[in-house]
């Protein structure tokens, strides 16, 4: 199977993943807006994000420690066996001490944050799901190192976003507000544990004592503790617009301004997708010296990103009233600020495969300058800018920053690897994503009398029908219509 097809295959699936797990957790979001207030739904973002951080330090780099040297000690299952049990030994003993001191420092916690008691009560909830949640993403990573994908993406992108939205639904209409709050995450979490568990054991041979029995592994731990601060220093940057502005508003500033930033993130899942997928193929390549090949697939891959986020950009774009009027009439106030999420998730997800080029090809460490610049860039803006204009300066900051990050990056690759995305085939769906905003700029007096609901939906089908009308007019390349032709075979046929 050629590299095209490998990428387009596995990206499709794990994009699958993704995209049913956005939509699993947008649903959630979109419920408590509607059922609950905006200060639950900032109570939860604010939660969500310490869990998250704290999350990383419990996990502790042990997730890419797991992919090598499962992968590397193919040949001895003994070996495979010992590695994986460090892991996830270590692993439990860190998240038992995250979970902890969250519970011990959670009233300091959302002081700071300028929660109330309710802030507090909920991470004290969800810092019971930290060690589920960890284990859960060890384990997926473990039998990924035995080339399963299918249980790690299943379980962190179906079971669990899934459960989530289903148990918020029955704790809302049953025990009410609160628990609807409280109880779902940790149950979630739990539940797609226990869930994802028997894999390993079928597919590595590792039982609860060789877990219990396992001794520490040193060489696997140098190697893990620097992807923890990379890993730190992405989830601190994902959520610290969320963070500060909790610190310097209030909880129900956080939950009008964290519809606007969840659905400008769905945008993100296509990167997520593709990089996983084309970092240890351009590595593979980069050993080999062959840089016209990553030159290739870097055109290619940024191609096929573009070519999927515009529909959704063009949408959240042109209609963001519409779109956050779904979750509730208040939180249209925060459609400035989707708009400029909306640039700042597609400059990122454009070009965000920079950082992984240049981590690939023996540049991780400027890699981690570029992070930790970006995060000081980040929190000075978000200080200068939120107090002045509250979510639309936490916005604002997030594009100036992914704007400055990405102009970087970009020159960075051509200088060091001589290498950049902008290929002739760019310019299809550049030009076809162009005529559909139009189309839907005309479209928008008309849509912006319909019902929340009619108008988000027909913009929505607008913008995505027209857009693929216009890329079958341009003509596919030829790389699409081999992937098109590969996994849709009859349209071929057809077509003889």
């Amino acid at each position: 199977m050629n590299r095209n097809s490998v990428i387009a295959g596995q990206a499709g699936f794990s994009f699958a993943g993704f995209l049913f797990g956005q939509a699993s957790r947008f649903g959630f979001n979109l419920l408590v807006a509607r059922v609950l207030d905006a200060d639950a739904l900032g109570t939860y973002a604010l939660a969500v994000a310490v869990i998250q951080i704290s999350e990383v330090v419990a996990i502790a780099g042990l997730d890419s420690g797991l992919l090598r040297f499962v992968s590397s000690n193919s040949s001895d299952p003994l070996r495979q066996k010992a590695v994986i049990g460090s892991a996830l030994k270590t692993s439990l003993f860190l998240s038992f001490v995250v979970a902890l001191l969250l519970l011990l420092f959670s009233g300091n916690i959302a002081s700071m944050l300028h929660g109330s008691n309710l802030l507090q009560l909920t991470l004290c909830c969800y810092a019971a799901a930290i060690p589920f949640n960890v284990a859960t993403m060890l384990y997926g990573h473990a039998i990924q190192g035995f080339s399963k994908l299918q249980p790690k993406i299943i379980a962190t992108q179906i079971v669990s976003p899934l459960l989530l939205l289903l148990l918020t639904l029955l704790f809302r209409y049953t025990a009410g507000q609160k628990a609807a709050l409280f109880f779902p995450f940790g149950l979630s979490a739990a539940i797609a544990f226990f869930w994802i568990r028997p894999y390993l054991s079928k597919i590595s041979g590792v039982l609860s004592m060789d877990i219990l029995r396992a001794s520490y592994d040193r060489s696997m731990m140098a190697y893990a503790l620097p992807f923890m601060v990379v890993s730190l220093l992405s989830m601190m940057m994902h959520w610290l617009d969320v963070v500060m502005l909790g610190m310097l508003t209030d909880t129900a500033t956080v939950g009008l301004y964290h519809p606007a930033a969840r659905t400008a993130g769905l945008i993100r899942a296509v990167l997520l997708a593709f990089a996983g997928i084309a970092a240890p193929m351009i590595a593979a390549l980069h050993t080999g010296q062959e840089s016209a090949e990553i030159g290739r697939i870097y055109k290619m891959v940024t191609r096929w990103i573009i070519g999927l986020v515009v529909p959704p950009v063009i949408l959240f774009m042109l209609l963001p009233e519409p779109v956050l009027g779904v979750f509730g009439a208040r939180f249209a106030a925060a459609s400035n600020a989707l708009l400029l999420l909306t640039v700042a998730s597609f400059l990122q997800v454009c070009f965000g495969l920079s950082s992984t080029l240049l981590a690939m090809t023996g540049y991780a460490r400027l890699s981690l300058y570029n992070a930790l610049g970006a995060l000081g860039l980040q929190v000075f803006l978000n200080l200068i800018l939120i107090p002045r204009f509250g979510i639309t300066g936490a916005a604002l900051a997030s594009l100036l920053v992914f704007f400055l990050l990405s102009a970087l990056r970009l020159s960075e690759v051509f200088i060091l690897l001589k290498i950049h995305p902008f290929g002739y085939a760019l310019w299809k769906p550049l030009a076809a994503g162009l005529v559909a905003a139009l189309l839907l700029g005309f479209a928008r007096p008309w849509l912006l009398t319909l019902p929340v609901f009619a108008g988000f939906l027909t913009g929505a089908l607008l913008s995505v029908c027209s857009y693929i009308a216009l890329m079958l007019l341009l003509k596919l390349e030829r790389e699409e219509r081999e992937i098109i032709f590969k996994f849709i075979p009859f349209i071929n046929k057809e077509t003889k």
